[in-house]
């Protein structure tokens, strides 16, 4: 084999080695068994928004940090605030900030999203703040959340929907 296949070869394998960013294939998963839930939220306009229904759970065996959380193909819509709440009771869709009678405990052990570390095992429910922009409709596909842990960065997608309608009565 010519040497400069050989060095073009060697030098393939080093590149592809190479992260240039996040891996997808981290530890922390949505929804049952890891898998990404496919659905979609849809509340009406007038208020804004908390979508505090997607649960993530780190199945690797080293404690992961959160680094921070984007709307996913976002239309219109615009994040206003995260929380990660620890545990398995999920806030819900309600307004934001979350506050009824019957709220989740966890819910006063929240923390915002940077820096939330979470061990082997556990779970912990994203809730997300978001409006809708002047168009009165907002959109987005889902959520990216970003983090860490020993090993490496990653980015655990979720394609859960969240939308507020354009009509203040229906969605």
């Amino acid at each position: 084999m010519p040497v400069a296949v050989v060095a073009a070869t060697a030098l393939a394998l080093v590149l592809g080695s190479c992260r240039s960013g996040p891996a997808a294939d981290g530890p922390l998963g949505s929804g049952a068994n890891g898998g990404i839930p496919r659905g979609a939220n849809c509340v009406p306009r007038g208020h804004l928004q908390a979508f505090g229904d997607q649960q993530f759970t780190n199945h690797g065996d080293t404690a992961v940090v959160l680094d921070r959380v984007r709307l996913l193909h976002p239309d219109n819509e615009r994040l206003i605030g995260s929380y990660a709440v620890p545990g398995d009771r999920l806030i819900g869709v309600v307004f934001w900030p979350p506050s009824y009678p019957d709220i989740p405990p966890g819910w006063k052990h929240r923390r915002p999203v940077h820096g939330f570390r979470l061990a082997p095992g556990r779970s912990f429910n994203m809730v997300l703040g978001v409006q809708a922009g002047p168009q009165g409709r907002g959109f987005s596909r889902g959520m990216l959340v970003y983090y860490h842990d020993s090993a490496g960065s990653y980015v655990a997608r979720n394609d859960f929907a969240m939308i507020i309608a354009a009509s203040t009565s229906h969605c």
